[in-house]
């Protein structure tokens, strides 16, 4: 009787133990995946209609959540439920997220690019065919440049892209002053040019501080 006891209360401490390391396995996963896809845990709460306080016992394994939302967290992230109860590499992982978290978000973005040009393409057919400000028409690929740009920050910077979002900033400030310049004859137009310095350094610097706030989160 004491032994049958005693076996009983060793498979229950296994049992304990096994869902206190599923616990963590699964916290640490989550805290991981949240990361690659660069959402804070009060963002990340927010979209899975959670408070940051429950996601960070989560990341903590602390707490474990149901299955329901253990899918509804893959499916965000672009992977498996498995994928989040076994313990991937961190290799797997970032191959992973960049397949299935920003693949089709490039894609996505390129597409919308690609319609900017192909407006530009089609305006410059027109005005060429019709004969109709042809000393101009070229101009319209000159400011499909900073529309693009335009279009790729408001991708990255909704997708949280902190490193993408600074380049096409740092574009579009630059194709923007080359698009002015090119369309108005000023002899002294050039000089626009150096207020993109100045404005170059503010979105590196605002890059670095954004940086520096979230780390010190």
């Amino acid at each position: 009787m004491e032994k049958n006891l005693h076996s009983n209360d060793l498979q229950e401490e296994q049992h304990v133990s096994e869902v206190d390391n599923l616990k963590v396995t699964i916290g640490k996963n989550i805290c991981e995946y949240r990361k690659l896809a660069n959402l804070s845990q009060i963002e990340f709460a927010e979209k899975l209609n959670y408070s940051d306080k429950a996601i960070s016992k989560w990341e903590r394994g602390e707490s474990l959540p149901d299955i329901i939302v253990l899918k509804q967290i893959a499916d965000l992230f672009g992977i498996t439920v498995n994928d989040l109860l076994g313990q991937s590499t961190q290799k797997k992982k970032r191959s992973l997220s960049f397949k299935k978290l920003l693949k089709n978000k490039i894609l996505v973005m390129l597409l919308s690019v690609g319609l900017v040009w192909l407006v530009a393409t089609v305006l410059f057919v027109f005005l060429i065919m019709f004969n109709a400000l042809t000393d101009y028409a070229w101009l319209a690929f000159i400011y499909a440049m900073p529309i693009s740009f335009i279009l790729c920050m408001i991708f990255t910077g909704r997708w949280k892209l902190k490193i993408p979002l600074m380049v096409f900033e740092s574009l579009f400030v630059w194709t923007l002053a080359l698009s002015i310049c090119l369309t108005i004859n000023y002899s002294n137009i050039w000089l626009l040019l150096i207020i993109g310095f100045p404005l170059q350094a503010l979105i590196v610097f605002w890059f670095f501080y954004q940086k520096q706030k979230n780390a010190n989160k």
